[in-house]
């Protein structure tokens, strides 16, 4: 898993396009004042072999279930708890507002092998459910 705080991390991101956004992504969030990772979040990147336990530790709270309802992904009635999911061409983007004051964690997952298999099924189920560019309604 690769965690981004700054700016100048982007450049251990291998993949061109998802550095571009992650560094367009500070770049407009810097318009006011300058990116502050404890204030605003960061972004973290799922690796191939990642386990949902590690991505859950990173995040603080289990990416499959919702975290108002506790209802997990497998399970009827589930609604997942990201503020946003995108689909790009070579992964899954994923947002999560974890605070009233707009602290958040925007996480990229890979479309690849070795990748949850879970994780992704959630990801291209909500997708084709709510559109490319989807909310959910959570908190927004």
């Amino acid at each position: 898993m690769q965690i981004i705080r700054h700016l100048a991390e982007t450049r251990i991101v291998a993949d061109p396009e998802l550095r571009t956004l992650i560094e367009q992504t500070i770049a407009a969030l810097s318009q006011d004042a300058p990116f502050d990772p404890d204030v605003l979040g960061y972004f973290l990147i799922v690796q191939p072999g990642d386990s949902l336990a590690d991505i859950d530790a990173q995040l603080g709270f289990s990416i499959l279930t919702n975290r108002w309802t506790g209802i997990r992904y497998d399970q009827p009635g589930y609604t997942p708890s990201f503020e946003i999911l995108q689909e790009h061409a070579g992964y899954f983007e994923l947002v999560f507002v974890l605070s009233d004051d707009g602290y958040g964690v925007e996480l990229f997952v890979p479309k690849a092998a070795g990748v949850d298999p879970e994780l992704l099924a959630m990801c291209i189920q909500f997708t084709q459910s709510l559109g490319s560019a989807s909310t959910p309604g959570a908190l927004s």
